[in-house]
Protein backbone atom coordinates (compact mmCIF):
# COMPACT_ATOMS: atom_id res chain seq x y z
CA UNK A 1 0.00 0.00 0.00
CA UNK A 2 1.33 3.43 -0.95
CA UNK A 3 1.38 6.20 1.67
CA UNK A 4 2.24 9.89 1.58
CA UNK A 5 3.81 11.94 4.30
CA UNK A 6 6.34 14.53 5.39
CA UNK A 7 9.93 13.94 6.47
CA UNK A 8 10.16 14.88 10.14
CA UNK A 9 13.87 14.17 10.53
CA UNK A 10 16.70 12.72 8.43
CA UNK A 11 20.34 12.59 9.46
CA UNK A 12 22.46 11.92 6.37
CA UNK A 13 25.50 11.02 8.51
CA UNK A 14 23.50 8.37 10.40
CA UNK A 15 21.48 7.49 7.25
CA UNK A 16 18.23 7.37 9.20
CA UNK A 17 15.21 9.43 10.10
CA UNK A 18 11.43 9.55 10.45
CA UNK A 19 8.41 10.26 8.27
CA UNK A 20 4.98 11.39 9.54
CA UNK A 21 2.22 9.73 7.52
CA UNK A 22 -0.62 11.88 6.21
CA UNK A 23 -4.01 11.16 7.72
CA UNK A 24 -3.20 9.24 10.88
CA UNK A 25 0.04 11.14 11.71
CA UNK A 26 1.76 7.80 12.50
CA UNK A 27 5.58 8.11 12.60
CA UNK A 28 7.49 5.62 10.44
CA UNK A 29 11.26 5.07 10.55
CA UNK A 30 13.31 5.37 7.37
CA UNK A 31 16.91 4.43 6.60
CA UNK A 32 18.99 5.02 3.50
CA UNK A 33 18.20 1.41 2.45
CA UNK A 34 14.53 2.41 2.23
CA UNK A 35 15.18 5.16 -0.31
CA UNK A 36 14.32 4.48 -3.95
CA UNK A 37 17.12 4.44 -6.52
CA UNK A 38 18.25 7.96 -7.30
CA UNK A 39 17.19 9.40 -3.93
CA UNK A 40 20.42 10.17 -2.11
CA UNK A 41 19.06 11.71 1.08
CA UNK A 42 15.98 13.44 2.46
CA UNK A 43 15.52 16.89 3.96
CA UNK A 44 13.22 17.87 6.80
CA UNK A 45 9.88 18.94 5.33
CA UNK A 46 10.21 16.93 2.08
CA UNK A 47 6.89 15.52 0.86
CA UNK A 48 7.31 11.82 0.08
CA UNK A 49 5.50 8.71 -1.13
CA UNK A 50 6.47 5.33 0.31
CA UNK A 51 5.49 1.76 1.16
CA UNK A 52 5.72 0.34 4.67
CA UNK A 53 7.50 -2.91 5.50
CA UNK A 54 5.41 -4.23 8.39
CA UNK A 55 7.83 -6.11 10.58
CA UNK A 56 8.79 -5.96 14.22
CA UNK A 57 9.99 -2.40 13.59
CA UNK A 58 7.95 -0.95 10.66
CA UNK A 59 10.19 0.77 8.10
CA UNK A 60 9.46 2.98 5.11
CA UNK A 61 10.71 1.59 1.79
CA UNK A 62 10.69 2.71 -1.85
CA UNK A 63 10.69 6.32 -0.61
CA UNK A 64 10.45 8.96 -3.36
CA UNK A 65 9.85 12.70 -3.26
CA UNK A 66 6.47 13.90 -4.56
Amino acid sequence: MQFTGTVKTFDADEAMGTIVRDGDRHVVNVTSRGLALGVGALDEGDRVEFDVDLGVDPQARNVIRC
